[in-house]
């Protein structure tokens, strides 16, 4: 009985090729964009810088009353300035996350203990997981029963 021979070049391949497709596919971008009513025009900034504004795309609740409502259409927006001031500004018909108003905010490199995300951001009292990449950014404030915000960079 002969054994197989395995060719590890080809298997190095194939693992090549694998990850490069896994990785290609896990755009933050590409995953808001999907089911969106609206297209929004992305703008590509630093994956690790906060400041711009940003358009508010997508809300979704996880455990007390769980629903996602898509605010592509609407214009919802959150300006993160140098001086460390938020500013949320226009309106929906039914809004997940903060009112309109002025805010001030801090974002810290390294992750929430309570969540996998990259970076905390402190938004006045409200400390919660955000993530962000040169186009996208998800601001996570689901483990203490709050909302999933997702967010494409605009300017």
């Amino acid at each position: 009985m002969k054994t197989p021979v395995i060719n590890k070049n080809l298997l190095i391949f194939r693992f090549v090729v694998v990850f490069l497709i896994c990785a290609s596919a896990c755009s933050k971008n590409n995953e808001l964009e999907d089911g969106l009513k609206c297209q929004v025009e992305a703008k590509n900034g630093q994956d690790d810088d906060i400041i711009g504004e940003w358009k508010l795309v997508k809300g979704q609740t996880v455990f007390h009353d769980p629903r996602t409502i898509d605010f592509s259409c609407d214009n919802v927006t959150y300006t993160f300035q140098e001086d460390g001031t938020l500013e949320v500004s226009g309106s929906a018909e039914t809004v997940i996350g903060l009112g309109a108003g002025k805010y001030s905010f801090q974002l810290h490199r390294e992750p929430l203990e309570s969540s996998d995300e990259e970076f905390t951001l402190q938004i006045d009292e409200l400390v919660m997981g955000s993530e962000i990449s040169a186009d996208a950014m998800i601001i996570n404030h689901s483990y203490l029963d709050g909302p999933i915000l997702y967010f494409v960079r605009i300017r």
